[in-house]
């Protein structure tokens, strides 16, 4: 899927169902998300990592953080309660517009529409702390990797990079999965098909040796991450700029 692909895909189905498309429980489909409910869950999200980080050493503390794929703020405004500043990044405007609308719920939050395959509005060692939860799975490996390289240069030296991605399908084919990407977008080009998520992996090992190779990136742990469903291995990665 390419970027205007992925891109359309998203404002189709924020038009739909905002709060769904960000966090997607099949209980809660066709609105039924309850607004507090809903943004109580980044609460609870963020204060689950913050735990996990101080466990391995890292403080959840510094002047601006990242939240790469931030729909509709979920994760922002509760990184926002721990840093000086935070930054919600979005390829929809739809997203991001809710998101500024939405800004009371946090201090300090500033978003930004991205819809290229850089981070132009990034500067380089600007960031303390970056994260990313349940989003690249849904981004085509070429471009993940290419948004981790802007990350990466974006981060201060000692800056922290934590972000979820699947590895691996345990169950299914992955050629028949693609092929069933490939169908979808077709039905789509020709005015047939709906809004639809691509799910994506990168093999753990693979994704290491590129960070580690192509950035000043040190791996520092990953834990097992079932936030892409049963079907998939699914991690929490930690790195750490040198």
């Amino acid at each position: 899927m390419n970027l205007s692909r992925l891109q359309k895909n998203f404002e189709t189905l924020a038009a739909e169902d905002p709060l769904w498309t960000v966090l997607s429980d099949k209980s809660k489909k066709g609105g039924k998300w309850d607004t507090s409910e809903f943004f109580q869950s980044g609460e609870d999200c963020i204060r689950g990592l913050q735990e996990r980080l101080e466990r391995i050493g890292i403080p959840m503390t510094g002047e601006t953080a990242l939240d790469f794929g931030c729909g509709v703020g979920r994760l922002t405004y509760p990184l926002s309660r721990r840093f000086e500043h935070a930054i919600g990044i979005d390829i929809s405007e739809s997203m991001i517009s809710a998101a500024r609308e939405n800004s009371n719920r946090g201090k300090n939050c500033s978003f930004l529409l991205n819809t290229s395959n850089s981070l132009p509005a990034l500067s380089d060692a600007s960031i303390d702390f970056a994260y990313s939860d349940i989003v690249f799975q849904h981004i085509a490996p070429r471009y993940t990797k290419h948004y981790l390289l802007e990350i990466s240069r974006a981060l201060k030296p000692g800056g922290i990079l934590v972000f979820q991605l699947p590895s691996h399908l345990l169950q299914g084919n992955p050629i028949r999965k693609q092929l069933q990407y490939k169908l979808k977008a077709f039905l789509q080009a020709i005015g047939l098909g709906s809004a639809y998520f691509e799910m994506n992996a990168i093999r753990r090992e693979a994704l290491i040796q590129f960070l580690q190779s192509k950035t000043e990136l040190a791996h520092v742990q990953d834990w097992d991450y079932p936030a892409a469903g049963p079907n998939w291995q699914s991690y929490l990665y930690v790195f750490r700029k040198r």
